[in-house]
C-alpha cells in the first residue's frame, strides 16, 4: 500500500521531472534536435546511476505506463487506414526492406554472441521501428513536406509501425514462452490473430453502433473518458493473452482513427500526452545502468551503424519499381527512415520489464535508439541541402 509520504514525494517527482524535462527539452530544439533524446537524458542524468536526483516509485511507474499507453494510442488515432491500404508499393517496399536489412544483419551479428535465440530476435525486431515525427519535422523546415520522398516516407512509416506493432507482439510471446518448439509458435501465432480478430469485431461495433450515439451525451469531456477509457480496457485485454498493453491502446487508436471524433479525440488527449509521455521517456533514462552503458559502447556502436545502413539501403530497391522519370533520391527516402525514436524506447522498456533484457542489452538498446534519432535529423538536413544526392 503506498502511503500519503510515497504520495507527497511523488508529486516533487512528477513536478520536478516535468519541469527539467521542459528545459531540456527546449534546449535540444533549438539545438534543432528531438526533444525525444533529450527527456531520456534527463532521466539518465537525474537517475540512480549517477546523480541519484529521481527514485521512481510505483505511482510515478503507473504515470510511465500511462505515458506509453497515450503515445501509442495517438499514433494509431494518427494512423490513415484508408491511405494504408492503397499507401504504394514504393512506400509498402521501402518499409518492408527497412525491416529485413535491419532484422537480418542485426540477428547475424547478435545470435552468436549472445547463443540466444529469443534476445537476439528481440533486439533485432527492436532495430525495426521507425519514428517518423522527427523527420517530418525536418522537411518541413525545407518546405518539402509535399515532395514525393516526404510523402513516400510518412506512407512507409505507417507500414512500419504496423509491422513493428506485430514483431512487437511477435517478440514478446517468443519472450514469455517456455519453450519455442512448433506447436508454441502456432499457439502464439493463432492467440494473436484470435486477439486481431476480435479487436476488429469490436471496432465495427464501435464505429458504427456507440460512436454516432457519443455525441448524444451530455456530459462533458465524454468523447475524451470514451476514448480512455477504450484505451485502458484494449491495453488491459491485450494483457491477459500475454501481450503488452501499449498493443491494445494502438489498436484502440486505429478503431477510432476513421470516425469523424478522430480531430476531436486527438485535440481533447494531446494535454494528457504533454504531461504523461515525459515523464515515461524520462523513466527510460532512469533505468539506464551508466556503467553499462559505457560497457555497450563498442557492440551498441556496430549495432548502430547497422541499424542506420539498413534503413538506408532501403531506399534503392524503391527505384526498381517507380517507372516515371520524376524519381526520388533513394538515399533521402532511407535516410528518412532512420530514426528509431519513441517506439523503440517502447520496446527497451518492455524487454527489461519482461526480464529479456538485462541493464547490459537494455543499454544498448537504448544507445543505438539515441545514436539512430540524434543523426537521422542531421543526415536529412545534409542531403536537403545538396538535392538529395
Amino acid at each position: 500500500m503506498v502511503t500519503v509520504s510515497e504520495t507527497i514525494h511523488t508529486l516533487y517527482l512528477f513536478g520536478i521531472t516535468l519541469g527539467i524535462a521542459l528545459l531540456i527539452s527546449e534546449i535540444f530544439r533549438r539545438l534543432e534536435q528531438s526533444e525525444v533524446v533529450g527527456q531520456v537524458f534527463v532521466g539518465i542524468l537525474l537517475g540512480p546511476y549517477v546523480l541519484g536526483v529521481i527514485r521512481p516509485n510505483e505511482i510515478f511507474e503507473f504515470i510511465a505506463e500511462l505515458g506509453a499507453i497515450i503515445l501509442l494510442f495517438i499514433a494509431g488515432l494518427e494512423t490513415d487506414v484508408k491511405e494504408l491500404s492503397k499507401s504504394s508499393l514504393a512506400a509498402g517496399l521501402l518499409a518492408l526492406f527497412g525491416v529485413i536489412l535491419s532484422f537480418i544483419p542485426a540477428f547475424i551479428i547478435l545470435y552468436p554472441i549472445t547463443m540466444n535465440a529469443v534476445l537476439s530476435f528481440y533486439i533485432s525486431a527492436a532495430l525495426c521501428a521507425t519514428s517518423v515525427g522527427i523527420t517530418v519535422r525536418v522537411f518541413s523546415e525545407f518546405g518539402k513536406l509535399k515532395s514525393r520522398e516526404a510523402q513516400t516516407v510518412i506512407a512507409a512509416a505507417v507500414v512500419d509501425d504496423v509491422i513493428s506493432v506485430f514483431l512487437l507482439t511477435l517478440a514478446i510471446n517468443f519472450a514469455t514462452a517456455k519453450e519455442l518448439g512448433f506447436q508454441e509458435v502456432f499457439n502464439i501465432v493463432w492467440s494473436m490473430i484470435v486477439f486481431f480478430l476480435a479487436m476488429l469485431g469490436l471496432s465495427v461495433i464501435i464505429t458504427t453502433h456507440v460512436v454516432p450515439r457519443l455525441w448524444r451525451l451530455k456530459v462533458r469531456g465524454a468523447v475524451l473518458i470514451f476514448s480512455i477509457t477504450l484505451a485502458i480496457l484494449a491495453g488491459y485485454a491485450a494483457a491477459q493473452i500475454g501481450l503488452s498493453p501499449i498493443i491494445g491502446a494502438y489498436i484502440a487508436g486505429l478503431m477510432l482513427a476513421e470516425t469523424g471524433l478522430k480531430d476531436e479525440i486527438l485535440r481533447d488527449v494531446s494535454p494528457i500526452a504533454f504531461i504523461t509521455v515525459p515523464v515515461f521517456l524520462v523513466n527510460i533514462g532512469l533505468k539506464v545502468n551508466i556503467n553499462a552503458l559505457w560497457k555497450a559502447l563498442f557492440l551498441g556502436t556496430i549495432l548502430s551503424i547497422v541499424a542506420i545502413l539498413g534503413k538506408i539501403l532501403s531506399g534503392y530497391p524503391v527505384m526498381k519499381v517507380i517507372k516515371n522519370d520524376e524519381k526520388p533520391s533513394p538515399l533521402l527516402l532511407g535516410s528518412g527512415m532512420v530514426p528509431r525514436g519513441e517506439v523503440g524506447f517502447i520496446f527497451a522498456t518492455i524487454g527489461l520489464t519482461i526480464g529479456v533484457l538485462n541493464d547490459y542489452w537494455y543499454a544498448n538498446l537504448v544507445y543505438v535508439i539515441l545514436v539512430t534519432t540524434f543523426i537521422a535529423p542531421i543526415l536529412l538536413r545534409f542531403l536537403l541541402k545538396r538535392g538529395g544526392e
